[in-house]
């Protein structure tokens, strides 16, 4: 039999043995990370300056894959601002998040898994606000809308939480997250009127749904945590 090595794979160096599988894999999904990572960063610094107008047209400068994820890391950015601050996603979702300081591990995961179910619902809400009423976008659209409406309420969650760490709190402190709420409700209008095209009549009220059904899917999703991990 021949004693021939097989021959090197694309991009391994001559007389290297070939990378195994899971190796270029896990390089693939770095580089994958890496260039949603370097989108999203080119939209913050687009948004940052202004939030609402700019939200079309970073949109527009996107493809669908690349809509969806930037959209994906904003949430990600949100739900880290989220479990930064404590327990906030908690109470929101009208759970016992004044617990979670001394759950450890499992508290942790519920809070995670909570925030991420907001996120998600959101996106939800996107899709069925498009549903119902013939709006344009894809599930990308949907995806980044809701990301991009969660990055500003989850930095204003945090900025407070580092107030109140401060000792500021009260009507001061609670200003960043009232500034962020606000622009999460503008961000979400307005991709529902300039992007998806969705009249604006129908928009001002669906956004209050939106916000409902992330708020639905957290509770849900934060009661079968405590459910499965603690019994109640």
């Amino acid at each position: 039999m021949s004693n021939i090595p097989p021959p090197n794979s694309p991009g391994v160096p001559p007389g290297q043995p070939p990378q195994p599988d899971y190796s270029r894999g896990a390089q693939e999904a770095m580089a994958v990370a890496k260039n949603a990572a370097q989108d999203a960063f080119k939209v913050f610094m687009q948004l940052i300056y202004n939030p609402v107008g700019a939200m079309p047209s970073a949109f527009a400068s996107l493809s669908a894959t690349q809509a969806l994820s930037v959209g994906v890391v904003f949430a990600v950015v949100f739900t880290l601002c989220l479990l930064l601050g404590g327990s906030g996603m908690m109470s929101m979702a009208g759970l016992p998040g004044g617990m979670l300081e001394s759950m450890g591990f499992k508290g942790f995961l519920t809070l995670l898994l909570t925030s991420l179910g907001f996120a998600a619902g959101i996106a939800a809400g996107n899709y069925l606000a498009r549903l119902i009423f013939k709006g344009q976008g894809s599930i990308g659209f949907d995806v980044f809308s809701g990301g991009a409406a969660l990055l500003p309420f989850g930095l204003g969650l945090l900025v407070a939480t580092l107030l109140a760490f401060i000792g500021i709190e009260g009507v001061v402190g609670s200003v960043p997250t009232m500034v962020g709420g606000c622009l999460m409700v503008l961000v979400l209008f307005t991709g529902l009127t300039r992007v998806a095209q969705i009249q604006e009549g129908p928009a001002s009220y669906f956004v209050g749904a939106i916000l409902v059904v992330g708020a639905t899917a957290a509770y849900l999703i934060g009661r079968l945590c405590m459910k499965v991990f603690y019994g109640f």
